[in-house]
């Protein structure tokens, strides 16, 4: 058997085999493919002599694939459609039979505020998909982990970018200050003095990269006390029940732990910006049809 390595076979001699079956006919071939009937029958002894086989004999009413012709015919037709729309960017992506692991990069918030309901829609439409979420690494490290597609998506708070990466929003979050319950406050605005007063707990990576609530209170001439630094959302009503301290969270997660802690949920004291979530890819993979449906998905399921 020929050893044939296609990185040398010329890919237009398939195109003409595949044209050859087609048409049974040399003539008819060479019209299609705007080519000189000379130049069809070259690439025809091109392929027989690559591939050891004549591929085609002729017969009563024109030419007749041979056993090797008939074997190849379905692969070679494959090969070439998805490598049209490869090159149209046209292959599209089918939830329901594809078969991928998508890897998202984000924190415990946004695996509490999306990934439930983008994980039932999944199971509905496309079974074959599975997510897997992975810690966000360092700001640094994020562009050339896209860029080499060890992960698919970042979603986070907005951060700096560099050009190679894209974005879009997904979606803004109101926040809610938590307190005892025992306390009593009154439903509504949380009363300011408390709020500078009282000890709170703030989760560790918005004291690395900033946050709205300093930022917003700095403006103002003021600043709260820090209790604790945790490392992810859910310590944070954990230790506001144990301590008394003040917690600000999102408002879909404080409405769901405040009253399994004995927490009341309030207004923050002043008008805080809502915390935006951000997606972020590398450019390398924009039109990526997969990408494109997984990052809709997410917009439908998350919860403003």
């Amino acid at each position: 058997m020929q050893n044939i390595n296609t990185r040398t076979l010329d890919l237009n001699l398939l195109v003409v085999f595949a044209t050859l079956w087609e048409t049974q006919n040399v003539t008819r071939a060479s019209e299609r493919l705007a080519l000189s009937q000379p130049a069809v029958s070259h690439a025809l002894r091109r392929l027989r002599e690559r591939l050891g086989d004549e591929l085609f004999v002729n017969g009563r009413n024109g030419l007749v694939p041979t056993a090797r012709a008939t074997e190849l015919i379905g692969p070679v037709r494959d090969a070439l459609t998805r490598l049209d729309d490869v090159l149209q960017g046209s292959v599209p992506f089918l939830p329901g039979a594809a078969q991928r692991t998508f890897r998202i990069a984000s924190g415990d918030f946004v695996e509490f505020l999306i990934l439930p309901r983008l994980i039932q829609h999944i199971a509905r439409e496309a079974p074959g998909v599975m997510i897997e979420v992975v810690p966000l690494p360092p700001a640094s490290t994020l562009a050339p982990l896209l860029e080499r597609g060890e992960i698919d998506l970042v979603i986070s708070t907005p951060m700096a970018q560099g050009a190679s990466l894209r974005h879009e929003s997904i979606t803004t979050v109101s926040l809610l200050t938590l307190i005892w319950e025992r306390e009593g406050l009154a439903p509504g605005r949380f009363p300011l003095e408390l709020y500078l007063e009282r000890p709170q707990v703030m989760i560790e990576i918005h004291q690395r990269e900033g946050n709205i609530i300093d930022t917003t209170l700095k403006a103002r001439g003021l600043a709260r006390r820090i209790g604790v630094l945790v490392q992810n959302f859910m310590a944070m009503p954990v230790i506001a029940s144990q301590t008394g301290y003040i917690c600000n969270l999102p408002g879909p997660i404080a409405r769901v732990f405040a009253p399994t802690f004995g927490l009341s949920c309030h207004e923050p004291p002043v008008d805080f910006p809502a915390p935006e979530l951000v997606a972020y890819w590398h450019n390398r993979f924009d039109t990526d049809p997969g990408l494109k449906w997984l990052r809709e998905r997410i917009k439908d399921c998350a919860v403003g």
